[in-house]
């Protein structure tokens, strides 16, 4: 009898994995069209109208780049910014008391010099500013040094001193690709209900910044999360926006309207997941005062981040993740099941909890069910590996199926597809478990201290060529 419930509840849960991956990868392939018809539209538009190209992307932007103990990231991440074809742009590097050489290095790669006060446009309560810097080389590139508050007080520091229309937050060791802003700042343009705009993330496995699109790597732990972030963001995110269901802008890499952030009062500095509860603000913000306004994300804008190597730093930054995870769930948790938030209170949010918490309750509690259950011989061992077959044989379909897709989408080697192959079969047997013990482990903190203090995730850099 136990064992019959038992079987019958894993395949169920099973069958609604199946069911919701093949709806991402429908959604996905929505957008994705949509996104190639939209990218025609655009071209023809510019190329005919010489007067909206140039309004289009000349729409003033400033780029805020908090920084903390950055100094081997640092340098090329805003090389990549000064390198954009998109051209109107304002560079605030903040450096939030930064304990090694970050300062240093911006100040000497940039030649950079001391000039007198900003001007504040708002005034949102942060820590103190000791010190402003501008490039004598490049003119639009300045520095703030800070008294250390966390990444969302160094954020709110940059959106103090922002004096244009939109406002992008982009990490120190994150590498734009040379036309990143354009698709973005050119959607802001043609659609005046875009608020924010996510964009494509994708983790660097050989260090190389944007010359070498290899992803093939002898550290298994960085190929597995490539691959994890073409499910979690290329596929997952791609998918919700196909319904303006948006549930998470980057803080990697998005771009929003200034007004709309200064509107919610910037960053909650007693926030860990500050880019999750960002989102969510901003849409509880328009449904609730009723302003019909969209998020959304493109996966033509891409940009590069550097994963964690080690599998310490790995557990360090997932458990940090989960954390901030459910920090920003408990309290948006009125949003959830409301149609008054639409797509996010009824769709993603939900399927976001599910997949993130739920899922991993599931998990934990058919373990140690199916491990009482063999001990007292109530389950043979080859139904509990037959169970165990089903689930891998789904999250395979899932992870081969996005591996193709994004194969044609980037252009992969061939050597590349069968790299991401391989890692997408031993998976089951090997990241899925550190991934899972990550979560657990963040979910175990967030009950030992629900409201900890934001700090910033300390992660050792490599140096990126």
């Amino acid at each position: 009898m136990l064992e019959d419930i038992f079987l019958f509840f894993a395949i169920i849960v099973n069958w609604f994995l199946f069911l919701l991956y093949c709806m991402q990868l429908f959604l996905f392939r929505v957008e994705l069209k949509k996104t190639e018809k939209t990218n025609i539209v655009l071209k023809n538009t510019l190329l005919k109208n010489p007067s909206e190209k140039f309004e289009a992307l000349h729409q003033p932007l400033t780029i805020i780049v908090p920084a903390y103990n950055e100094e081997k990231t640092i340098t090329k991440s805003i090389e990549s910014l000064l390198k954009q074809s998109y051209q109107n742009l304002t560079i605030y590097i903040i450096n939030d008391g930064s304990a090694d050489d970050t300062l240093l290095t911006c100040l000497q790669r940039f030649n950079m010099a001391a000039i007198p006060d900003l001007t504040q446009n708002t005034m949102i309560p942060t820590k103190e500013t000791y010190q402003f810097y501008q490039s004598v080389n490049y003119h639009n590139l300045y520095l703030i040094d800070k008294e250390n508050g966390g990444k969302s007080d160094a954020l709110n520091v940059g959106i103090n001193y922002t004096k244009t229309s939109h406002i992008s937050f982009i990490d120190a060791d994150t590498f734009l690709e040379e036309d990143a802003l354009i698709s973005l700042m050119s959607s802001f343009y043609f659609d005046p209900k875009i608020v924010s705009i996510g964009g494509l993330i994708r983790p660097m496995t050989n260090n190389r910044v944007l010359h070498d699109p290899k992803i093939r790597t002898l550290n298994l732990l960085k190929g597995f999360q490539y691959l994890e972030y073409l499910r979690s963001v290329l596929v997952f995110r791609s998918s919700l926006s196909s319904i303006n269901s948006t549930v998470i802008i980057s803080g990697a890499f998005g771009v929003y309207t200034t007004e709309i952030v200064r509107q919610i009062a910037g960053f909650e500095t007693t926030s860990i997941g500050e880019d999750f509860d960002l989102t969510l603000k901003i849409r509880k913000y328009l449904n609730d005062n009723k302003i019909d306004k969209s998020q959304i994300f493109l996966s033509n804008s891409v940009c590069w981040t550097q994963p964690p190597a080690r599998v310490i730093e790995f557990v360090k930054q997932r458990s940090r993740w989960q954390i901030g995870f459910l920090q920003t769930i408990i309290k948006q948790r009125k949003m959830v099941f409301r149609p008054r938030y639409r797509g996010v209170g009824m769709f993603s949010l939900p399927v976001f909890i599910f997949t993130e918490l739920i899922s991993l309750i599931i998990e934990v509690t058919g373990i140690l069910i199916a491990l009482g259950l063999l001990m007292f011989n109530l389950i043979t061992w080859k139904k509990l590996l037959l169970i165990f077959l089903l689930s891998s044989s789904i999250n395979l379909f899932f992870s081969l199926i996005v591996i193709l897709q994004n194969s044609k989408l980037q252009k992969l080697a061939y050597r590349d597809t069968l790299y991401l192959t391989f890692l997408a079969y031993i998976e089951a047997f090997s990241f899925h478990w550190l991934s899972s013990y990550c979560k657990l482990k963040g979910a175990i903190l967030f009950l030992k201290a629900p409201r900890k203090k934001h700090q910033w995730g300390d992660m050792q850099r490599e140096e990126v060529r």
